[in-house]
């Protein structure tokens, strides 16, 4: 037996199908490691939800039940005695139901997150919840505005998971959710994930730059979470200075640790062979003149090169006068990081190509007063 298969763009049609329904039945997303499907449904779905509310925003109770056990979730029973003397037992408030109350939102959204990692028993006690006619845990009614939503990783992830329980499976409707590199792409651009690790993952994606699956052996594999933190690390070795023509063998196995050795060998070509890209000598000489490349992440190549390698004053004019020519946001942000260096290594850029590109982007003029530009 499986799971329907399901994509992002396919989620956002049937998301808003399923929260018109007489009664939410519990969404489970269950997929590849890495692959946000947290994300969607803490951003995205919410956003959803709070629309079909017509409300700004919706409450969210964030719980990882993998690391828990029945007790915590549940509450704790306690023999008590009834007015009539008789024992009895009763659970404590349970903690989701304090959260829930605590929150403030009358509508909200609980996920339980890697909910196919949870044991047994914990699943078992998220029956009831999960139920869409039942809605309680532990005797404890879920309030009428808040819904449940679940997320876990495929048994072949080797992350822990376990098929979900039968009757658990009966009362949700679960997908596998497919990976979208253009979906994934659109996110990176927005969130200032390095242009050269996004054109890299775009170019070599039908290539098995990602792994679809959990390798055999031990070490890093590359999913777009690890990619990210990779990103993360790329930037900052090409802010430290560091010739970037080509990624040293401790750059490429410090990235190898988090995406490992085949997809940072990937990277790391890609940029050794990005023969278009002007090296810093070219863009000196003729900074009017020296090839801008088409792609974004090859732009911000040929500029670090540039940047990184400017000694002196006029080696930082040309590479101003070449910053221009990129795309908007690139020279916003690298002219800034030019100006920031310029100011610590004591340079002055006098050109009026400077002073204009001061003058255009005014967020700078503190940063230009602060190393003796008049604009």
């Amino acid at each position: 037996m499986s799971h329907p298969t399901i994509s992002i763009a396919q989620l956002e049609r049937i998301a808003p199908i399923m929260l018109a329904a007489d009664k939410f039945q519990p969404l489970v997303l269950i997929g590849a490691v890495g692959i946000a499907k947290t994300q969607f449904l803490k951003n995205d779905f919410r956003a959803m939800y709070a629309e079909h509310c017509g409300l700004e925003q919706v409450g969210l109770i964030h719980e990882r039940v993998a690391n828990r056990d029945s007790a915590e979730i549940a509450g704790v029973a306690l023999p008590m005695k009834d007015a009539d003397g008789n024992v009895m037992t009763k659970f404590t408030k349970p903690p989701l139901i304090t959260r829930i109350e605590e929150s403030g939102f009358s509508h909200g959204i609980i996920l339980f997150d890697e909910l196919l990692q949870a044991p047994a028993d914990v699943q078992k006690v998220l029956a009831d919840v999960l139920d869409p006619e039942e809605r309680t845990l532990a005797g404890w009614a879920i309030p009428d505005g808040w819904i449940v939503v679940g997320t876990g990783n495929r048994m072949s992830d080797k992350s822990g998971a376990t098929r979900l329980l039968s009757h658990l499976l009966n009362r949700c409707a679960v997908f596998e959710l497919t990976f979208d590199i253009n979906r994934w792409a659109d996110w990176a651009n927005d969130n200032g994930v390095n242009p050269i690790v996004i054109d890299c993952a775009m170019t070599y994606h039908g290539e098995g730059f990602f792994d679809q699956s959990v390798p055999t052996e031990d070490g890093a594999f590359c999913t777009p979470r690890s990619l990210v933190r990779a990103a993360d690390l790329l930037t900052a070795f090409m802010d430290s200075g560091e010739s970037i023509d080509c990624l040293p063998s401790y750059a490429e196995k410090m990235i190898s640790a988090v995406i490992g050795e085949r997809a940072a060998g990937m990277l790391s070509r890609h940029i050794a062979m990005a023969g278009e890209v002007p090296v810093a000598e070219d863009i000196y000489a003729n900074p009017e003149g020296a090839n801008v490349p088409e792609q974004t992440g090859y732009q911000l190549l040929a500029a670090n090169r540039a940047i990184n390698g400017a000694i002196d004053a006029d080696m930082g004019e040309a590479a101003l006068q070449y910053i221009i020519r990129l795309r908007p946001d690139l020279q916003v942000s690298l002219g800034s990081k030019l100006l920031r260096i310029s100011a610590k290594r004591g340079w002055v850029l006098t050109s009026d190509t400077a002073s204009a590109f001061v003058a255009k982007f005014h967020g700078l003029l503190p940063l230009a007063e602060a190393i003796g530009m008049e604009v």
